[in-house]
């Protein structure tokens, strides 16, 4: 078994935040007692959760949260693969269930910090849009058969960050998928980059404006013509050559 692999595939997410099925979570769980990297990166993801709720400790409204899963429940169920004879990992359904289990995460905490009770309903509204429009993306991508995925875990910089990119090797379209990365500084962006026989190619920009209103998980990037790997990097606003990356690397994954 390829332990990193499952680690990228958002299964640690999905744990966490309860959407994993009972056969997905007994899995889970007799991994972390034999993988101790399973089991650091479960400890990290929940710990990022909760260093970010206890910052800002506001009570949210009662039930709040069993509501938002319920929603999750409804309106966000994942289609599988179909299966094959020799039990592989699911990357589709993993990398769909670790976007909707993301969210889910960032807008409850969201309104966590935010403890207004005039706004709870609209948030709850946008959140069910928002897992309908993250599962018709998906969904369209799943389909695409020239479609190729790199998951993009964080590293020591932010070791729960966890993005998705889909390559089409016909279009050459890029996609990312957002799946949990930190608000930056003002003064700083994200980069998005293909590694392209070990040289780094410019893919474009994070807008700033994605982390104010995320109104759009998936984000369409610049062409990539060749790509073997891809990654995510902090640079300053305002720097002259753009082509070359200056910053640290957040996240970083091969493609599949």
């Amino acid at each position: 078994m390829n332990i990193q692999e499952y680690i990228s595939s958002g299964i640690v997410e999905s744990y966490v935040l309860g959407l994993a099925s009972e056969e997905e979570r007994k899995e889970f769980e007799q991994y972390c007692n034999q993988y101790p990297e399973l089991l650091k990166a479960r400890t990290a993801f929940e710990l990022s959760l909760e260093q970010q709720a206890m910052a800002h400790a506001i009570a949210p409204d009662a039930g709040l949260k069993s509501k938002l899963m319920d929603a999750i429940g409804q309106t966000a169920t994942v289609v599988p693969m179909h299966p094959t004879p020799v039990r592989k990992m699911n990357g589709w359904k993993y990398a769909a269930a670790a976007c909707i289990a993301l969210l889910a995460g960032s807008i409850y905490y969201n309104i966590i910090l935010t403890g207004r009770n005039s706004q709870l309903r609209n948030n709850y509204d946008q959140t069910v849009a928002e897992l309908n429009t993250v599962k018709k993306d998906i969904d369209m991508l799943k389909g695409n058969p020239d479609i190729k995925m790199a998951s993009m875990k964080g590293t020591d910089m932010a070791p729960a960050a966890f993005t998705t990119v889909y390559w089409d090797t016909t279009s050459h379209d890029v996609y990312l998928l957002v799946n949990n990365l930190p608000q930056p500084a003002d003064s700083l962006q994200y980069q998005l980059w293909a590694l392209a026989e070990g040289k780094p190619v410019d893919l474009g920009f994070i807008n700033e404006e994605y982390f104010v209103k995320q109104d759009r998980l998936l984000l369409k990037a610049k062409n990539a013509q060749s790509a073997q790997a891809f990654a995510i990097t902090l640079e300053k606003k305002g720097r002259k050559n753009v082509s070359q990356p200056e910053g640290q690397i957040y996240v970083m994954g091969n493609l599949q």
